[in-house]
C-alpha cells in the first residue's frame, strides 16, 4: 500500500514537474513573442515616424518669432540633351506637381559655358523659384552637356507645410526618373536680446533631442555658435572629419535688431547666415 501511494506520489511529481515545464516553455515562448512584436513594431513605428516626419516640429519648440523655411533641392537629369520645350515641360510638370501656376514666360539667359531656363514667383507670403541650369563640360576632347533641375521655396510662418512640398517635388523628379539629388531644408526664427553661451547650449540640445539625434562636434565664435549633429530618422547625410552630419543649427546675435537668429537645417546650411 505504501508502496502504492509514493509511486503515486511520485508520477503526481513527475506530472507536475512537466506541467510545470510546459509552463515555463510557454511562459517563455510568450515574452519572446512579445519582445520580437515590440521589436518589429518599434521598427515600423520608427518606418511610419520618418515618411511622416516633420522636422518643423522640432524648431516650433524653440518658441522663435518671425518663423520661415526654405526648400531647395537640386537634381541632375539623365540625358545629354534636353530640347527647349523639354525643358519647358518639366518646368511645368514640377509647377503642377506644386499647385503652382505659371502666370509669365519662362525667361531663358545664356551665358558662355551655361544656359538657364528659369521662373520666379513671389507672393506674400511664399517665394517659388524653378530652374534649369545647362552646363558645357569638356571631357577627353568631347564636350557634354549636363542638365540641373533647381527648386527654391521660402515660405514664412506656415513653415510645417515644406514638408508637403517637398514630397510633391520629389515625386514629380521621381515621375521624371530624376533619382540623382540634393534636398537641403533650412528654419529661420529670432528670439528678443543676446542669448547666453548656456541658453544656446539648451536650445540646439531641445531641437536634436526632438530629432533623437547625437552631438557630432560644436564651436563658439564671437557671438556665433554652431552645433553639427546626426539623427537616423533623416536618410540624407554627409561624411565630415570622420563624422555623419544631417544636422546643422547655428544661432547668432544681430545688434541692429536686439535679437539673436536661431538656424536650423538638413543636412547642413548652404547659404550664409
Amino acid at each position: 500500500m505504501e508502496v502504492e501511494i509514493l509511486e503515486s506520489m511520485s508520477r503526481f511529481i513527475e506530472n507536475l514537474q512537466r506541467i510545470f515545464s510546459l509552463k515555463r516553455t510557454k511562459i517563455t515562448l510568450y515574452i519572446a513573442t512579445v519582445l520580437w512584436i515590440a521589436v518589429i513594431t518599434q521598427i515600423l513605428m520608427n518606418k511610419v515616424f520618418f515618411e511622416n516626419f516633420e522636422i518643423a516640429e522640432a524648431f516650433v519648440k524653440t518658441n522663435s518669432e518671425d518663423l520661415k523655411c526654405s526648400l531647395e533641392i537640386v537634381a541632375q537629369h539623365h540625358s545629354d540633351f534636353l530640347s527647349e520645350t523639354e525643358k519647358k515641360d518639366i518646368l511645368h510638370h514640377i509647377a503642377d506637381a506644386i499647385g503652382l501656376k505659371l502666370d509669365s514666360d519662362i525667361k531663358i539667359k545664356r551665358e558662355d559655358q551655361q544656359t538657364e531656363y528659369s521662373y520666379h514667383k513671389h507672393a506674400k507670403k511664399a517665394e517659388t523659384t524653378l530652374k534649369i541650369v545647362s552646363l558645357q563640360q569638356e571631357a577627353d576632347s568631347t564636350i557634354k552637356v549636363k542638365h540641373y533641375v533647381v527648386v527654391r521655396l521660402n515660405i514664412k510662418e506656415s513653415i510645417k507645410s515644406i514638408d508637403k512640398y517637398r514630397r510633391l517635388i520629389e515625386k514629380a523628379l521621381d515621375e521624371m526618373d530624376m533619382s540623382t539629388r540634393q534636398v537641403n531644408v533650412l528654419y529661420e526664427g529670432m528670439i528678443d536680446g543676446l542669448m547666453s553661451r548656456n541658453d544656446k547650449e539648451d536650445m540646439a540640445n531641445l531641437m536634436i533631442r526632438e530629432l533623437q539625434g547625437e552631438v557630432a562636434f560644436d564651436y563658439q565664435h564671437g557671438d556665433s555658435y554652431t552645433v553639427y549633429a546626426y539623427t537616423g530618422l533623416i536618410n540624407e547625410y554627409i561624411e565630415t572629419v570622420g563624422c555623419k552630419i544631417n544636422i546643422q543649427i547655428a544661432m547668432t546675435y544681430d545688434e541692429l535688431s536686439d535679437k539673436t537668429r536661431i538656424y536650423l537645417a538638413t543636412p547642413i546650411i548652404n547659404q550664409s547666415w
